[in-house]
């Protein structure tokens, strides 16, 4: 997790109002630890695994969705308006002479969103600006169904990121290459395993296919990049 997302997380806690019952700030969900591998589009120096804690849970109106962090403002339709950052670990340096080996450094997305959740299925809408270097804007679009098995639930998702032209020219540009805004589909499937009491192994699998202006840097050459997530968690209920 990045410094950004642990200042807001520190700064939501400390917005509790006094006159707050502590039931409704009770924690429920999940708490643990794992191993992402989510490579960047572009080819980068290093690895690109790491340890991460596994933080899915509700606490009064802040909340935690592995890697999308916030605070309920207030309720609409089937869900609530949303104050929303999301940790990308997008940063990198170059593997490829054409970018120079300049280190392009993490997003710091913030914005407002909603995830909606029916009877068919939870409809998640955010928009975000990067207050970091790119200064771009960010859209994440997102559906997810729910199916039960048992012990195992699986959560099958698809949707869209869009990344303004800003925010695509700081990640992926070269000096010879300013390309304009993408917008890139994917689709995911989470899985969520009960072994026993408390504990739950999670895991998800996903697929990005990379828009066209992505595809074409000089920095990326491929089509589509996948990344998974196993972890070990405690549910808090």
């Amino acid at each position: 997790m990045n410094k950004f997302a642990l200042f807001l997380g520190l700064g939501l806690l400390s917005m509790q109002p006094s006159h707050a019952q502590d039931s409704a700030w009770k924690l429920t969900g999940d708490i643990g630890a794992g191993v992402n591998a989510a490579p960047t589009p572009a080819r980068a120096q290093g690895r690109q695994r790491e340890a991460i804690p596994y933080l899915n849970f509700d606490a009064g109106p802040i909340f935690a969705r592995i890697d999308t962090f916030g605070l309920k403002l207030l309720p609409v339709g089937a869900g609530s308006a949303e104050l929303v950052t999301r940790v990308l670990s997008d940063g990198y340096t170059p593997s490829d002479a054409a970018g120079g080996g300049q280190h392009r450094r993490d997003s710091l997305p913030l914005g407002l969103g909603t995830l909606q959740v029916t009877s068919v299925g939870a409809f998640m809408v955010n928009l975000y600006h990067d207050l970091g270097k790119s200064h771009g804007q960010l859209a994440d679009l997102m559906y997810a169904a729910e199916l039960d098995t048992g012990p195992m639930a699986l959560y099958p998702q698809a949707g869209l990121e869009y990344r303004s032209s800003a925010y695509v020219r700081y990640y992926e540009g070269t000096a010879g290459y300013q390309p304009g805004a993408a917008s890139s589909p994917f689709a995911a499937l989470f899985a969520e395993v009960h072994i026993g009491g408390p504990w739950y192994l999670n895991g998800n699998l996903r697929r990005s296919w990379l828009g066209k202006p992505v595809q074409d840097s000089p920095l990326v050459r491929r089509a589509r990049v996948d990344s998974g997530l196993v972890a070990l968690s405690y549910r808090f209920n």
